[in-house]
C-alpha cells in the first residue's frame, strides 16, 4: 500500500481510539503546570493514554517519512492534532524547524513528541526534543499514563493499551525550565529519561497495582 492508503487507514484508527475513549474513564493530574509554549515528552509505548487527554488541542507533533508515519499522521489528524513529516532518520531536522515556526507564530499552542520514537531504542531520548525546547526556549514536561487494566504488546516499544471500562489515569510531570536544559546534551537526555522513567514507574505502582515496564 502507498502512503495515501496508510494515511486513511490512519484517519479510520483514530475515529476507532475516539470511540475507544468513550468506554474509559481519564483524570487528568498536574494539568495545571500546562502553560503555553511548552513542550511535552512522552515515551512511544505509553502514547494512546496520553492521547486520550488532548484530543483536539491542536497541538503539533513529528510523524516519519514512512508509511508507519502516514498511519500515524492519519491517527492524530483525525484527533485534531497537526503532524509535521520527519524522523530521527529523515527530515527531522525540517520537521522541527516547522514545528518550531508553528509554534512560535501561535499557530499551535505547544508541541509533543514521542522521544524515543519511531523505532527505538526503547526508552532512550532523543536530542530532538531538547532542541525543540531549547530553540523556543519553552519548559518540556514530560508527560505519561497508567491504568488499571492494560494489554501490554511484546512490540519493540512494549506499547501499553487500555482495556475497555477500565481507569485511565494521564499525569504530566515537573517541567524542565530551559536553563535547566542547558547543560552537556548527554547529561540533559539521561536526566530527561531518569524523570519520565520515575513518573511512569510510580504511576504503574499507585493505579496498576504493578510496574507494567521493567526498570529502566
Amino acid at each position: 500500500m502507498g502512503e495515501r492508503t496508510w494515511y486513511l487507514a490512519g484517519r479510520g484508527a483514530g475515529l476507532l481510539l475516539r470511540a475507544w475513549r468513550l468506554t474509559v474513564r481519564v483524570e487528568a493530574r498536574n494539568r495545571e503546570v500546562l502553560k503555553p509554549p511548552y513542550v511535552l515528552a512522552l515515551w512511544h509505548g505509553r502514547v494512546i493514554g496520553d492521547l486520550m487527554d488532548n484530543y483536539g488541542c491542536g497541538c503539533v507533533t513529528m510523524a516519519s517519512r514512512s508509511n508507519d508515519g502516514a498511519l500515524a499522521a492519519g491517527i492524530v489528524e483525525q484527533l485534531g492534532i497537526v503532524a509535521a513529516r520527519g524522523s530521527s532518520s529523515r527530515g527531522g531536522r525540517e520537521a522541527l524547524f516547522e514545528m518550531e515556526d508553528m509554534i512560535r507564530g501561535g499557530a499551535v499552542p505547544f508541541g509533543a513528541l514521542t522521544v524515543d520514537g519511531p523505532r527505538g531504542p526503547w526508552r532512550e531520548v532523543k536530542p530532538g526534543v531538547i532542541a525543540l525546547a531549547r530553540r523556543l526556549r519553552a519548559p518540556l514536561i514530560p508527560i505519561t499514563f497508567s491504568c488499571r487494566r492494560a494489554w501490554v504488546l511484546r512490540s519493540w516499544d512494549r506499547m501499553v493499551l487500555p482495556k475497555p471500562f477500565t481507569k485511565v489515569v494521564v499525569a504530566y510531570g515537573e517541567p524542565w525550565r530551559p536553563e535547566r536544559l542547558a547543560g552537556e546534551s548527554a547529561e540533559v537526555l539521561r536526566g530527561v529519561a531518569d524523570a519520565m522513567n520515575a513518573l511512569t514507574a510510580w504511576l504503574d505502582r499507585e493505579v496498576a497495582g504493578r510496574e507494567l515496564w521493567p526498570p529502566a
